[in-house]
């Protein structure tokens, strides 16, 4: 029974699939690409949750708060509570160097600490690797 009633968190999660607004707009013939799509939708799924349980953890650790929806503190943080504080983040762009418009406020400098980034993470070129995979030797 347990294990049915917490299926609420996984609707919660693909609600977003249901939403008139995506499902009217797609359009696809093949099943190679129906199913291209939905591995896209389930990794950008995936990413989403493990940016909300790194700065929730950060902040059990730490025992500290994140600036919420209309400037509540809060120690449950979401990922959409984090995307909507840099909407108005700008990188310039020229060559191979990249420049923030201008410098990150406090409040996104928290959430980037929280995510376990510096703010080198908007002007590098080259992402830092946050996630090592070692592979089996299959040889």
């Amino acid at each position: 029974m347990r294990t049915y009633k917490a299926q609420d968190g996984i609707e919660r999660n693909f609600s977003f699939l249901k939403d008139p607004l995506i499902v009217n707009d797609l359009f696809l013939k093949k099943p190679e690409r129906i199913e291209a799509l939905g591995m896209i939708l389930l990794l950008s799924l995936l990413i989403w949750n493990l940016m909300q349980r790194q700065m929730r953890q950060y902040l059990e650790k730490t025992n500290s708060t994140l600036e919420g929806l209309d400037r509540r503190k809060t120690n449950r943080p979401t990922s959409y509570m984090m995307t909507t504080k840099f909407r108005n983040v700008l990188i310039l762009s020229s060559g191979q160097s990249r420049i923030l418009k201008k410098p990150l406020s406090s409040v996104q400098r928290n959430y980037i600490k929280a995510l376990g980034l510096t703010e080198e993470i908007f002007v590098t070129s080259q992402p830092p690797s946050l996630i090592q995979i070692n592979l089996p030797d299959t040889t």
